[in-house]
C-alpha cells in the first residue's frame, strides 16, 4: 500500500491566525471606491472630493438654517456637477438683499457661467461688465476665467471684429464707415488695450479711430474735434472724415428706444412741484425726438402709502412698460430693490438710504441722482489738488448741511487734509459774526489785546487778527444763508482765502450775485453760461418760466431731460464703464455699473456774475 502523501499542516500558528484575522477585518471595514467616505456630510469637503451633487444636497439641508447663502452654494455645486437646470431653479428664487456683497458677485458669476453655456453672450457680457479691481478678494481668478471664456466663445469678440476690419480695409474701394462699424460698440477699455498691443499696420489707424470715437461718442463737440485730429494724424481726406461722421450720426439716431416707459411721480406731499419740473423735462426731451421714435409715456402718480412705488411697478409691468423711471423720493427706493427686477429695468432718480446696499451691476437698475454730497466730494478733491491741507467748515445746522459738510470732511481727510475747525449755524439767522469770530479765533486775538492793555496799563493801537494756519474754507449752505455769511467772512478778514461751496449757494440766473464774489463751486452744465446746455435752458425757460428763478427746479427739469435721453444708451454704458454721456446735469458714466457718476465743471462768482472757472 502506497504511503499517503505528506501535505503541510493546515493548523495555523496562533499568532499568525490572529494577524490574519485582523487583516481581514480591516479589509472588510474599508471597502474600495466612492463609498469609502459615505459618512462625510460637510458640503465643502464633498466639493473638494469632486462629489458636487452630494455637496449640493448637503447645502440644501442647511438652507432652513442658513437661508439664501446656502441655496446659492447649492446652485454653484449643481452647476459644477453638470446639472444647470437644478442651478437655475435655485437662483431664480434667491433674494439679493439677503446676500452679502461677495455672495452677490458669486451669483452674478454663476449667472454669467450659465449664460455662456447657453451662448447668451450679451447677458454674460452684462454680468461681467464690472471693473476687475471691484471684484472681491478670492473671486479674481473665477472672474478672469469667465472673461476669457466670453472672449473665446463670442463670435463678436474683438479678435473676430479686427479680422473683419482687416478684410474691409484690404478690399479695393472700401467705404470708410465699413471699417468703423465692427468696432464702434466695443468697450473703450478693450479698444485701448488692443491698440497698445496690436502691431498690424493695416488695422492700426482704424483701431486708433475707434478709440477716438468711443472716447467721445456721446459728446458731439468732442467727437468732431477727435475726428479732425485723426484726419490730421493719418493724412486722411475731409471726405473720408465727413462720411464717417455722417455714418456715426445715423448709427446713434437708430439706437433702439424702449417702446413704453412708465414714470413714477409724487402725487401728493412736498415733492409735487419737484415732480412737475421733472415731468416737464421728460416731456421736453420727448418732444425733441422724431415722432416715429417717441416711446409711449405713462405717468404714474404715487400716494403716501409706503408701498406705493411697488404697486406702481406691478401696474407698469402689466401695462407693458419696458422701462421704469423714478421715483424721486429716497424712501420709495428700497422697496423696489426687493422686487424681481430682471422683469422690468429701472432708472432710479434717487439713491437708497445709506443703510441699504446698492444693487449690483447684474441687476437692470441704474441710478441718476443729484445728491449734494457728490458736489461736496468734488470740492474736497479740488481743495486737495490745489494743495490746500488745512480747512475750516461753515455748515448749516440741518440734515442738508450735515450731509454736505460730513462728506467734504471725510473726503478731505482721506486725501491727507486736516479739519482745523467747524461752525454749525442755525439756518436763517442773519448775524453769524460771533460764531464765525470764534471759528477764526478772532475772540482769542481780542482777548490777547485786552490782556496786553491790562499789562501795559493803558490804551494801545491794535487790530484783532484771524488765525493764519488756514488755507481753505468750505461753505455748506444754501442760497439765502450764503449771501449773508460770505460778506461776514470778508468783514472778519477772510483776505485771500479761497471759499469753496456747492451749487446750492447759486440763486439762479438774473439775480444779483455781488454778495458771493469769489466763491467757487461745481455746477451742472445746464446752469453754466456759454454752453450748448445753457442755450437749451434758455429755450426751456421761455416755455416753463418757473424754472428761471429757481435753480433747484431748473436742475430737476434738466434731470428729466437727461433721464429720457439716457434710456437708449444705458445698456451700452453698463457694458462700458468708460463711456461718457454728455448730460445737462453733468458728464455721466456708469463707473460701477449702477450709479451714474457726474463730472461737473467749476464756476466762480466774479464781479457779480457767474463765470466758468
Amino acid at each position: 500500500m502506497a504511503p499517503m502523501p505528506s501535505y503541510p499542516s493546515t493548523r495555523a500558528h496562533p499568532l499568525a491566525a490572529c494577524l490574519l484575522a485582523l487583516l481581514l477585518a480591516g479589509c472588510a471595514a474599508t471597502p474600495p471606491g466612492p463609498e469609502r467616505d459615505a459618512d462625510v456630510s460637510d458640503p465643502a469637503e464633498l466639493s473638494a472630493q469632486g462629489r458636487h451633487a452630494e455637496a449640493a444636497r448637503a447645502w440644501l439641508e442647511r438652507a432652513d438654517e442658513q437661508g439664501d447663502a446656502a441655496r446659492l452654494a447649492a446652485a454653484e455645486a449643481w452647476n459644477r456637477a453638470g446639472q444647470p437646470a437644478e442651478a437655475r431653479a435655485l437662483i431664480d428664487d434667491l433674494v439679493r438683499t439677503q446676500l452679502d456683497r461677495e455672495q452677490r458677485f458669486r451669483l452674478d458669476f454663476l449667472r454669467a457661467d450659465l449664460a455662456l453655456s447657453d451662448r447668451d453672450f450679451d447677458t454674460a457680457a452684462r454680468l461681467l461688465a464690472v471693473p476687475a479691481d471691484a471684484v472681491p478678494d478670492g473671486l479674481e481668478d473665477r472672474y478672469a476665467r469667465l472673461v476669457r471664456r466670453l472672449e473665446e466663445r463670442d463670435p463678436e469678440s474683438l479678435d473676430a471684429r479686427l479680422r473683419r476690419v482687416r478684410n474691409v480695409v484690404t478690399t479695393p474701394g472700401f467705404e470708410p464707415p465699413d471699417a468703423v462699424a465692427p468696432l464702434i460698440d466695443v468697450p473703450l477699455r478693450t479698444l485701448r488695450a488692443a491698440a497698445d498691443l496690436d502691431s498690424d499696420a493695416v488695422v492700426a489707424p482704424w483701431l486708433d479711430l475707434a478709440v477716438a470715437i468711443r472716447a467721445n461718442l456721446l459728446d458731439d463737440d468732442a467727437l468732431a474735434e477727435a475726428l479732425a485730429e485723426w484726419e490730421t494724424r493719418y493724412g486722411r481726406s475731409a471726405e473720408v472724415v465727413d462720411a464717417i461722421a455722417d455714418w456715426i450720426t445715423t448709427w446713434k439716431a437708430e439706437r433702439p428706444w424702449p417702446a413704453r416707459v412708465a414714470v413714477l411721480l409724487p402725487g401728493q406731499g412736498p415733492l409735487v412741484r419737484a415732480g412737475d419740473a421733472l415731468r416737464d423735462g421728460l416731456l421736453s426731451a420727448w418732444l425733441d425726438l422724431p415722432a416715429e421714435r417717441r416711446p409711449e409715456l405713462d405717468f404714474l402718480y404715487l400716494d403716501d402709502a409706503p408701498d406705493a412705488a411697488v404697486g406702481a411697478w406691478f401696474q407698469a409691468r402689466e401695462a407693458g412698460a419696458r422701462y421704469l423711471v423714478g421715483p424721486l423720493d429716497r424712501a420709495r427706493v428700497e422697496p423696489l430693490l426687493n422686487l424681481p427686477l430682471q422683469q422690468l429695468p429701472i432708472l432710479l432718480l434717487n439713491r437708497p438710504p445709506p443703510e441699504v446696499a446698492l444693487p449690483t451691476p447684474s441687476q437692470p437698475v441704474s441710478i441718476l441722482a443729484l445728491p449734494p454730497e457728490e458736489e461736496a466730494e468734488l470740492a474736497a478733491l479740488r481743495a486737495l489738488v490745489e494743495g490746500h491741507r488745512r480747512a475750516l467748515v461753515v455748515a448749516q445746522d440741518s440734515d442738508f448741511g450735515r450731509r454736505v459738510a460730513d462728506r467734504f470732511v471725510e473726503t478731505f481727510e482721506l486725501g491727507g487734509g486736516r479739519l482745523l475747525g467747524r461752525a454749525d449755524y442755525p439756518p436763517g439767522e442773519p448775524d453769524q459774526t460771533e460764531r464765525l469770530g470764534r471759528l477764526f479765533e478772532i475772540d482769542r486775538s481780542e482777548a490777547r489785546i485786552q490782556a496786553m492793555r491790562s499789562l501795559l496799563g493803558g490804551e494801545m493801537e491794535s487790530e484783532p487778527q484771524r488765525r493764519t494756519d488756514v488755507d481753505v474754507v468750505f461753505l455748506a449752505a444754501r442760497e439765502d444763508d450764503a449771501r449773508r455769511i460770505v460778506p461776514q467772512l470778508k468783514f472778519l478778514g477772510l483776505g485771500g482765502l479761497p471759499v469753496l461751496a456747492t451749487s446750492h449757494v447759486f440763486p439762479g440766473s438774473g439775480r444779483a450775485l455781488g454778495d458771493l464774489d469769489g466763491v467757487a463751486f461745481p455746477i451742472s452744465p445746464w446752469l453754466l453760461p456759454g454752453t450748448e446746455h445753457a442755450e437749451a435752458r434758455r429755450a426751456a425757460e421761455r416755455v416753463f418760466p418757473a424754472i428761471e428763478s429757481a435753480p433747484t427746479f431748473s436742475q430737476l427739469h434738466a434731470l428729466g431731460r437727461d433721464a429720457l435721453r439716457l434710456l437708449p444708451w444705458l445698456p451700452a454704458m453698463e457694458r462700458d464703464p468708460l463711456l461718457v454721456f454728455d448730460g445737462h446735469v453733468g458728464r455721466l458714466r456708469l463707473a460701477d455699473g449702477v450709479t451714474l457718476e457726474r463730472d461737473l465743471p467749476w464756476a466762480r462768482i466774479r464781479d457779480g456774475e457767474l463765470k466758468r472757472d
